[in-house]
């Protein structure tokens, strides 16, 4: 009869239990033996393998993470995978693409880049994971591949990042689906999709996940939540990292405090009601950096001559400018929208043919800004015929808006070209549009007494900015900006006189029937 023992194999394996004969008992490992007399040490052993493979190794086993120190978050850990991402010369674009455009020209230290803002989303995407691995919400598989979609969420923006996505909108083919936001969108899933070395570090699966994130359903998932909602990693990011490259404290909330209270529900992801002063403080903190850093005067005119520039340069025939906006979809397109950054766009139109989108880019580059020379709120327009004409002014093709840089340029004795007329959008706290409403589905509140979910508008009574506010159209203004360079001769008194006399002349224009 041959007598048999146990050997527990390599520990990286799953606790495989083997029937040993008695003539190789001497080649076992030590642990193997003492296996044999202790029937307690074999299940101690399957123990630890089993939160081995469940939790992770020891921490004295553990290889060291790959760190990022960031100023925003301290030290932030990349899995291997993401690393890869990282060093892909796709993402390494986003070094050289700026958070906020020309926005230096008014806060110097906002020089930070979409390179960085992608790794803290990624970053504040991984720690509401931790806080839903927790709550038992969410697999491994998931976790990895949220933070995935996180770290690409903006791999499609162009040079001036948001700026582009205007001009994306006005040059690429109509084909009745297209808004900023889509072709925008389809940019970035056209990167994903068909970029060479993003595909030799993604499966498929890990792809198709990252694309449903980006391009979402028409249900709501507590997984694409994270990456691009109402109360987003993305926004939980730029807020903070924004408001600290600006020097100003308007961005501030209580990061711990909203990640500690997300919870899932059937529904999508909501935020527990011990939240809701913290969820308060980001929609405050939104709308003050929109006031305050976003929609700035300066930051204003600069994004405006930006975009004016461009398009006459396209419009004037600068084929280079006309490929790079005008989005067909094709491998080809994608591989040439990869090679521009803000820098070379910069250099570009300072050294273009066209004369005029050439002057702007010089001004631009030498900080001669054009000025606001008027402004109308439109709570200050008592009629509803030029409410409405007013509040239609979105299109970039919009006939009323050229009339009117005619007719103020000539008033100027100046280029219409040089004359720009903005509508600058003033959107509330909860991001809502110019028909404001609370929309329910937006931000969800979970009770945890009642276990129940309830719409943000049942918590009115105890948060300022669930209230319902005046008319948002009446926070909307339209503004007007052209060169007027013989103001730096004029004293402040002549100066102010000047411009006075110009906002009444403007107004004129702007109600004239």
């Amino acid at each position: 009869m041959i007598e048999h023992s146990l050997s527990v194999l390599e520990l990286e394996d799953i606790a495989i239990v083997e029937e040993v004969p008695q003539s190789k008992r001497q080649s076992l490992c030590p642990i193997a033996e003492l296996c044999v007399c202790s029937p307690i040490l074999t299940n101690v052993l399957q123990y630890l393998t089993h939160v081995w493979y469940n939790i992770g190794k020891p921490f004295f086993m553990q290889a060291r993470p790959y760190e990022i120190r960031d100023p925003i978050h301290g030290l932030i850990e990349l899995l291997p995978k993401e690393v890869d991402i990282i060093n892909t010369g796709v993402f390494q674009r986003l070094r050289r693409i700026r958070q906020l455009a020309m926005a230096f020209l008014v806060y110097p230290g906002t020089l930070h880049t979409r390179f960085e803002h992608s790794i803290g989303v990624m970053h504040i995407a991984g720690r509401i994971c931790d806080r839903l691995k927790q709550l038992r919400k969410i697999t491994a598989v998931e976790y990895e591949r949220i933070r995935l979609a996180a770290l690409l969420h903006d791999i499609g923006h162009g040079p001036f990042s948001h700026v582009s996505e205007h001009l994306l909108d006005k040059y690429a083919p109509k084909d009745g689906d297209s808004t900023v936001e889509k072709i925008h969108e389809k940019v970035t899933v056209d990167i994903i999709n068909k970029d060479s070395e993003i595909g030799h570090v993604l499966t498929v699966e890990e792809r198709q996940f990252v694309v449903e994130m980006i391009e979402g359903k028409q249900t709501r998932d507590f997984r694409r939540d994270i990456v691009s909602s109402d109360l987003d990693a993305d926004k939980m990011d730029y807020l903070l990292r924004d408001s600290y490259f600006a020097g100003v404290k308007y961005g501030m909330y209580d990061l711990e405090k909203i990640i500690e209270s997300f919870r899932v529900h059937r529904k999508g992801l909501a935020i527990s009601d011990e939240g809701l002063h913290a969820l308060e403080q980001l929609l405050l903190a939104k709308h003050h950096m929109t006031e305050q850093v976003y929609r700035h005067r300066v930051r204003s005119i600069s994004d405006a001559m930006i975009i004016r520039g461009i398009e006459l340069a396209i419009d004037k025939g600068n084929q280079e400018l006309k490929r790079l906006y005008q989005y067909d979809g094709t491998p080809k397109f994608v591989e040439n929208y990869m090679e521009y950054h803000d820098e070379r766009l910069i250099d570009i139109l300072r050294r273009c043919d066209q004369e005029k989108a050439r002057n702007i880019f010089e001004r631009l580059y030498q900080r001669k800004l054009f000025k606001m020379i008027g402004e109308l709120s439109l709570k200050e327009v008592d009629d509803p015929t030029d409410r409405l004409r007013l509040l239609q002014m979105d299109d970039e093709q919009n006939e009323q808006k050229r009339k009117w840089e005619e007719q103020i340029a000539e008033d100027l004795e100046i280029d219409p070209d040089y004359v720009i007329v903005n509508k600058v959008h003033i959107r509330n706290p909860n991001y809502g549009s110019r028909s404001y409403s609370l929309n329910p589905e937006a931000i969800m509140i979970f009770d945890d007494k009642q276990r129940k979910l309830k719409n943000l508008s049942r918590y009115a009574p105890e948060l300022f900015l669930a209230r319902s506010p005046v008319n948002e159209a009446d926070l909307e203004t339209v503004q007007i900006y052209a060169p007027r360079d013989d103001w730096n001769a004029l004293s402040t008194a002549q100066k102010q006189q000047e411009q006075k006399q110009l906002y009444v002349k403007v107004q004129r224009i702007l109600l004239a029937p």
